[in-house]
């Protein structure tokens, strides 16, 4: 098996060979890897690949000769691994869990009280009980999550949090952040309609940081804060808990910290589920604010049902809502690659004519998000970017040709574009060559498009089709859903209810009976000790 280069620094960090100590570290980094905190060793999922190989005596003498390595300590030793007696982690990512701990629960307690004519304000402005406990929650509070799924109202509401945080605080300095550009684009653009304007708009939690251009570390941190009375974090089940301490570390202990999600969606890709964890600690209860009640889905939509019966893990439920067929809703449980090929070829259709005939920017990019293509797994997804390509292979290959939707993939911090946000590559009207347009300041403010040379991107791959992990912070008109065509561990509730939530008006789910209900009753578990901490 190959194991993390991260062995090879402990093995050499020992200066010796030791079996025993390059598992344990093996161990921790591969759970890091498959993102989770740490290795539970009370968990199956914990011993990974030795799984199967070590039985129940083995494996409590293993756990019984972990404290004995050199390279294992607890909690205060200055040791690269961490053995909490049940968990092994790697020493960064368990300072990382303790920190967030230990922040969130400082910022809980202690809350203020409203006055008679702050709950008058809160009865003129909010019909919906949910929205306005939420409404409460962040203004006592210094730390106020709330969590809701799609279309219930999440950033109404917080337009009018914001709105009387401003009128009760003249000259309080508020930042918008959400994990990804089209997040943080979504965010400023609901906003400005409502009627909301801050000042500095809403940038990706990277860009508020200052991500350093090299990449290692951020300009704002414990001891250079940031200058802000009001942190809003929106699409907060996207941030990993590696972000989530360096983002808290920035965050003045005064300020007020409010968090928006769906705590149902897929986690990070990176290690943790920070939100979710949040969201069920008892410690936290009292911050936590669920919005239960859908505007957008009617009691006869069939998205919306079909959601409510993913987020309970109902199977047999969310198939015959499938079988039952709904306008807005359709199932096809056996289909052939060239039949989901023809299927998205129609999908954007009226996009790539509207490139066909020049259109501006604005209208290709709202045409483009009409209608998506989600898979789970990222080789389905390349498959079908080359299927649906015009000899775009990507930034180790040909020339995009004109019209190609692209995804970047790496950072970088002085094109300001950052992993996960989407161009289009069109021709330039100021000298008529092919570059990738972005919205404005990667996807946040106002009408200015930025034109980047092709050649000066980091890496990329073309965004024809996409893995439901990277549609997170995204919504669509029209969402196609495939599902692997066996049983797969990658496609699970969450990645199932995130790809149907994606859409706004319609959603074709592609999979069969079996590889659906086999997802839906499979939960994506996250090791973490974060829960337990927050306790």
């Amino acid at each position: 098996m190959s194991l993390p280069s991260v062995v090879a620094h402990f093995s050499r960090f020992l200066g010796k060979e030791d079996p025993l100590g390059e598992q344990a570290a093996a161990l921790a980094a591969l759970a890091t890897q498959a993102g989770h905190v740490c290795a539970d060793l009370d968990c199956e999922a914990g011993w990974g690949p030795w799984a199967a190989e070590l039985d129940a005596a083995a494996r409590a003498d293993w756990r019984a000769r972990l404290p004995s390595l050199e390279i294992v300590g607890t909690a205060d030793d200055w040791t690269p691994l961490v053995w909490d007696g049940r968990r092994l982690y790697l020493r960064r990512y368990f300072e990382y869990e303790r920190r967030v701990a230990a922040d969130l629960l400082a910022r809980s307690a202690a809350p203020a009280a409203l006055d008679a004519s702050d709950e008058a304000r809160l009865a003129e402005r909010f019909a919906d009980a949910g929205q306005r406990a939420a409404a409460r929650i962040a203004l006592t509070h210094r730390l106020a999550l709330i969590a809701g799924g799609p279309g219930t109202g999440k950033t109404h509401t917080l337009a009018r949090i914001i709105g009387l945080l401003q009128l009760s605080h003249p000259g309080l300095r508020i930042a918008l952040a959400a994990p990804t550009g089209k997040a943080a684009a979504r965010m400023g653009e609901a906003l400005r309609a409502a009627g909301v304007e801050v000042a500095a708009g809403a940038r990706t939690v990277h860009r508020l940081l200052g991500v350093r251009a090299a990449g290692n570390g951020f300009r704002h941190h414990r001891e250079r804060p940031l200058a802000v009375d009001v942190l809003v974090v929106d699409e907060a089940s996207m941030i990993d808990l590696s972000l989530m301490a360096h983002l808290l570390d920035a965050l003045p202990a005064a300020a007020r910290l409010i968090l928006l999600g769906d705590r149902d969606q897929l986690a990070a890709v990176e290690a943790g589920a920070v939100f979710a964890d949040l969201c069920d600690s008892p410690r936290l209860a009292s911050c936590v604010a669920p919005l239960t009640t859908s505007f957008r889905f009617g009691a006869d939509s069939g998205i919306g049902r079909l959601a409510e019966r993913l987020r309970a893990g109902d199977a047999a439920g969310a198939l015959a809502q499938l079988q039952a067929g709904q306008g807005d809703l359709d199932w096809v449980a056996q289909g052939d690659q060239r039949a989901l090929i023809d299927a998205a070829r129609e999908g954007y259709r009226d996009f790539r004519q509207g490139v066909a005939e020049g259109l501006a920017p604005p209208e290709l990019f709202a045409r483009f998000d009409r209608f998506r293509l989600l898979c789970a797994h990222r080789q389905d997804a390349a498959a079908l970017n080359r299927a649906l390509g015009s000899g775009a292979l990507g930034s180790a290959g040909m020339r995009p040709a004109a019209g190609t939707p692209i995804m970047v993939l790496r950072n970088d911090a002085l094109l300001r574009v950052f992993n996960g946000d989407i161009g289009l590559v069109l021709p330039d009207p100021a000298d008529g060559q092919l570059k990738c347009c972005f919205p404005g300041d990667a996807g946040n403010t106002g009408n200015a498009w930025r034109w980047i040379p092709l050649q000066r991107l980091p890496e990329w791959e073309p965004a024809w089709a996409m893995t439901v992990h990277k549609s997170q912070g995204s919504e669509f008109g029209e969402v196609l859903l495939a599902l692997p065509d066996s049983i797969s561990p990658v496609a699970t509730r969450e990645l199932v209810y995130t790809g149907v939530t994606r859409a706004k008006r319609r959603v074709t789910l592609r999979g069969g009976a079996e590889v659906l209900g086999a997802a839906i009753e499979r939960r994506a578990e996250r090791m973490s000790g974060l829960r337990e901490r927050l306790r």
